[in-house]
């Protein structure tokens, strides 16, 4: 062990180096290549090879692993931010969408297929929008947009979309109605409202998405 408390300080600073590729920029992804690191420090000291050398590999590993882990926490957090509609009276949870993400570790000339978060949507009734089970609701879908944006330091758009009132222009395709910016940590949640002629009239569609790159490198 006091061969290894040295090489702390070389297993952080490969450990950010290992993830640097990467888009999204989660504290997991962090965490899997410092523990990747420490592991390959551990293993190459017990088999007497170099340490340093070791703890390089480890940590390229582990942003492979920390970047799977983020991308099955933030598919877990949108499932339960839909769970939470549930509670509302005549509310509808659509599945939670997924895309294939290829992971490449650049190092070890490997790929890994990662299902990363798309999109989840749900229908909230008119009628009980302001209602308190609609508020927390809303509350916690909201809550969901601002973390990813947050972890990710990307863009996440957060629509709200609604039938066109009956005085309306008619329109065969959405008009948005307003759209605002939300700081969150590094990064942002867009804010949409937008009228669409192909949602009932009466409910309110309220859907999350971001955007994810088909090719990442770690």
């Amino acid at each position: 062990m006091k061969t290894l408390i040295p090489l702390l300080p070389l297993c952080a600073a490969l450990a950010l180096n290992g993830c640097a590729g990467m888009d999204s920029k989660t504290e997991s992804a962090g965490i899997g290549a410092a523990i990747g690191c420490a592991a390959g420090a551990v293993l190459a000291t017990l088999t007497e090879s170099d340490a340093g050398a070791g703890c390089a590999a480890g940590a390229v590993v582990g942003g492979v692993i920390g970047y799977i882990k983020a991308r099955n926490a933030e598919v877990a957090e949108a499932q339960r931010a839909a769970e939470a509609v549930t509670v509302v009276k005549g509310a509808t949870v659509r599945p939670v969408q997924t895309e294939q993400v290829k992971v490449v570790d650049v190092k070890a000339n490997t790929t890994e297929t990662v299902s990363a978060f798309k999109s989840v949507s749900v229908d909230i009734p008119l009628s009980q929008v302001d209602t308190k089970e609609g508020r927390e609701a809303m509350s916690k879908l909201e809550a969901y947009a601002r973390k990813t944006a947050a972890d990710r330091g990307e863009t996440v758009d957060m629509t709200i979309a609604a039938a066109p009132s009956a005085n309306a222009k008619a329109n065969a395709s959405p008009v948005m109605l307003m759209e605002t910016m939300e700081n969150a940590g590094t990064g942002q949640v867009r804010h949409t409202r937008v009228a669409d002629p192909r949602i009932p009239g009466n409910v309110q569609r309220v859907t999350i998405e971001v955007k994810n790159k088909s090719r990442v490198e770690v």
